[in-house]
């Protein structure tokens, strides 16, 4: 079970931990620095358990004529895909391969391919104006401030507050290894349901459908896709 609890809690419960309730052995901005530092690595296995739960979209509209190219999201960790909005319809577009990438030179028209380079998405052919497409992706773990709140589940608050506390005591010099059972069990747990989802859901996740972009092969359809019987 999931809930919400505030950063400053968790920055508290730290100043318990290592007996420092004056700020003496670090400021509040490095104790928050460490938070993010370690609340980014649990939101990673987060996702790798539930990417369904932490998939979100954003929309590129084709506003200038002959670009193809398009800024990735500013929280943007990793692509699912990319839909063409076509009426009611969204036809996915194909992630081409490297040896593919000269395919759709100097052709325009619906997009039926992409591509990721460096910081931006590219679309093949080059979209026309007022094309709309959807970049469905995974976001990055946000960036915590005092007076937010961060999303975890029961009992996990305690690996972020036991970890931010082990780095303040080692730059110390006074860690003990008091924790390190207790992180150690609790990354294993994850670890393994991030595997265990892996393993169990291999079917339900990858494609059901093999297909190339027109115009390799017969059997096309009105959004110029090839679709395997």
């Amino acid at each position: 079970m999931a809930r919400s609890i505030p950063v400053q809690e968790i920055v508290d419960e730290v100043q318990v931990l290592i007996e420092d309730p004056l700020h003496a052995v670090a400021p509040e901005t490095e104790y928050l620095r460490r938070v993010n530092r370690h609340y980014a690595r649990l939101h990673a296995f987060y996702v790798g358990m539930e990417p369904d739960r932490y998939r979100t979209e954003a929309t590129i509209t084709v506003s200038v004529a002959d670009t193809a190219s398009y800024p990735l999201p500013e929280d943007w960790l990793s692509t699912i895909g990319i839909d063409a909005v076509v009426g009611n319809q969204r036809p996915e577009l194909v992630r081409l391969h490297e040896e593919e990438r000269n395919d759709y030179i100097g052709q325009t028209g619906q997009s039926r391919a992409f591509r990721l380079l460096g910081s931006n998405v590219v679309l093949y052919p080059t979209p026309i104006v007022g094309q709309v497409y959807r970049h469905i992706y995974l976001p990055t773990a946000p960036v915590l401030l005092i007076g937010a709140s961060v999303d975890c589940r029961v009992g996990h608050e305690a690996w972020l507050e036991w970890c931010v506390a082990r780095d303040l005591l080692k730059a110390k010099q006074e860690y003990d290894g008091r924790w390190d059972d207790d992180i150690a069990k609790l990354e294993v747990e994850l670890k393994m349901e991030a595997n265990l989802r892996y393993f169990t859901d291999v079917v339900t996740l990858q494609a059901k459908r093999n297909r190339r972009p027109w115009p390799y092969g017969s059997g096309a359809d009105d959004f110029g896709f090839w679709r395997l019987p």
